[in-house]
């Protein structure tokens, strides 16, 4: 999967443990120095709570432990989100491996203002982000446009990913990049979505071909 995503022009290739079983994940932790040393892009590891749109199964002791041994590993990214108990514990963890760490909240219900957004970017920066991440959800246009605008402001003074998810959410997931966001977010193909409005890595350097621009 990850050599799939480096053909197909991927800059950065997140690693998804709650997609996995148990077994898979259980077998893949020793293997994790190996497939760092083999791919050419940067890494990230997320494990979601079912709580924030992942599929983790494993215990919340369980779920830490396989970021932390990710880190270990040399991902240069772990994705630690923001409701996480004892977060300021698990970031400080991370990053005593030597690997980044982006705080992440996901809102699926709607977009917050974006005076609430700075106060969510304030408490993810109070837990030691490297990179904050806000993803929220599209209810009409306006959202994509707060989104945009809150990234273009909040982007030059954090290292920031914030656009909104959901079909009226694709204008922020794809400028987001433009606006100053580190990254955006794409599937590796159709039918392996991990968020709703994801396209595929494909479609989105179609998009930005076509736009003429490079991100």
């Amino acid at each position: 999967m990850i050599q799939s995503a480096e053909v197909k022009g991927a800059d950065i290739v997140e690693v998804r443990f709650d997609y996995m079983s148990l077994s898979e994940i259980m077998r893949g932790l020793d293997k994790l120095v190996d497939i760092v040393k083999c791919c050419s892009v940067p890494l990230i590891a997320t494990n979601r709570v079912i709580e924030q749109g992942g599929r983790c199964c494993l215990s919340e002791d369980q779920r830490l432990r396989t970021l932390i041994k990710a880190a270990e590993a040399g991902f240069t990214y772990v994705d630690v989100e923001l409701t996480t108990r004892r977060l300021n514990e698990v970031v400080e963890s991370v990053k005593n491996y030597g690997s980044k760490v982006i705080v992440s909240l996901h809102d699926f219900n709607h977009t917050p203002s974006i005076l609430d957004m700075e106060r969510i970017v304030k408490k993810q920066m109070e837990a030691g982000a490297d990179i904050c991440k806000i993803i929220t959800m599209a209810n009409n246009i306006t959202d994509n446009i707060n989104c945009l605008i809150f990234t273009y402001e909040m982007s030059k003074k954090v290292d920031l990913i914030c656009f909104a998810m959901g079909n009226r959410g694709l204008l922020s997931r794809v400028l987001s990049p433009l606006f100053g966001a580190s990254f955006t977010y794409a599937s590796l193909e159709e039918g392996a979505e991990t968020a709703p409005g994801q396209i595929t890595i494909g479609e989105l350097r179609e998009i930005y071909r076509r736009l003429g621009v490079e991100v």
